[in-house]
């Protein structure tokens, strides 16, 4: 006797109980390994369960190029596009129905274009699949729109880029950097461009002092008592440098005699300079989109841990990696 389950409970159920992409997708193929089914259409036709692993199997070779992160960025980097998945979280639709549900919203266009430039990229970026003449939100769209809620990003980024912005908004997330440390990540060519971009569009700010000669202390013990004045201007010199304009107002003396000590105290090699070159740092915005960017990166990995899980698994068993168990298991009830 076949024991009817209602997939979509237990799907929501192993989602509901788990954050993690990978952990939902083990414990998906351990539900259908104590599945009985009638006939492997069956499983493809009607069961939740199955279609999310299928999903997670077809998406392999996708999340393991290097640039699935730049498609996926650059899919949602389009407010019509954002509107779709929208739509798809309510329910599945057919480009019929997006056309009504982007009129209401404000946007007119025909159902081609809604089919190829707006519902295109994100089935290429999986996070949209069709089935039969709808379209509907995968597992992992659905996860993607979850931290797009969460961050509420109104990302001004450029569409169709090679995202060296936000490969800057990462580098710049735990400290500033200058332009030199930067250059590291994306060609120089790029890279001014880049950060004026950011500059521009609020999320990256430059150092307000450019590139001045900053001041030190050394380590060495003075030989002889300091004059008062000198003692002053040393000791207000920062741990991490300043500039002779910053210790002038400090000290409360003039530039002309605030370099004049500084002399004094680099003689006794008290004191040394170094140039300091203008760093870039972020803004709240910025460093709000530069976690945005973190948890999709996180997100990314979780699913590329789900997929390798499923593919492994059907080499060890030997299964189709495309294809329900035709040789599953009896279900037991007590055991879920």
């Amino acid at each position: 006797m076949v024991l009817e389950i209602d997939s979509s409970q237990w799907l929501s159920k192993i989602v509901n109980n788990n954050s993690e992409l990978a952990e939902i997708v083990k414990q998906a193929d351990s539900i259908c390994r104590y599945c009985e089914s009638i006939s492997p259409m069956i499983c493809i036709e009607r069961c939740d369960v199955w279609k999310v692993k299928n999903e997670f199997l077809e998406m392999n070779k996708m999340l393991c190029r290097r640039d699935h992160i730049h498609d996926l960025l650059n899919a949602i980097k389009n407010d019509r596009r954002q509107k779709v998945v929208e739509a798809l979280s309510e329910r599945p639709r057919s480009i019929n129905g997006l056309q009504g549900y982007l009129k209401s919203r404000g946007y007119c266009h025909s159902q081609r274009t809604i089919a190829s430039e707006y519902v295109g990229p994100l089935v290429k970026a999986s996070l949209v699949k069709r089935d039969g003449d709808k379209y509907r939100l995968t597992l992992y769209g659905q996860k993607f729109l979850n931290i797009l809620n969460r961050f509420n990003v109104k990302n001004p980024l450029p569409p169709h880029s090679r995202c060296y912005e936000e490969i800057l908004l990462k580098k710049l997330k735990d400290e500033s950097k200058s332009y030199a440390d930067l250059v590291e990540s994306v060609n120089q060519k790029s890279l001014s461009r880049s950060l004026r971009r950011l500059t521009e569009g609020g999320l990256v700010t430059k150092s307000k002092t450019p590139n001045y000669v900053f001041y030190f202390r050394t380590k060495k013990v003075a030989k002889k008592a300091l004059s008062p004045t000198e003692k002053k201007v040393y000791e207000s010199i920062l741990e991490g440098g300043i500039s002779a304009r910053e210790l002038s107002k400090k000290v409360g003396i003039n530039l002309r005699r605030t370099y004049k000590y500084l002399r004094k105290l680099r003689k006794s090699r008290l004191v040394f300079n170094r140039k300091r070159p203008r760093t870039y740092e972020l803004t709240p915005s910025g460093m709000e989109l530069a976690d945005f960017l973190e948890e999709t990166a996180n997100l990314v990995l979780d699913a590329s841990k789900a997929s390798a899980f499923l593919l492994e698994d059907s080499k060890r068993t030997g299964e189709s990696p495309l294809l329900p168990e035709l040789s599953p298991r009896p279900l037991r009830q007590s055991t879920l």
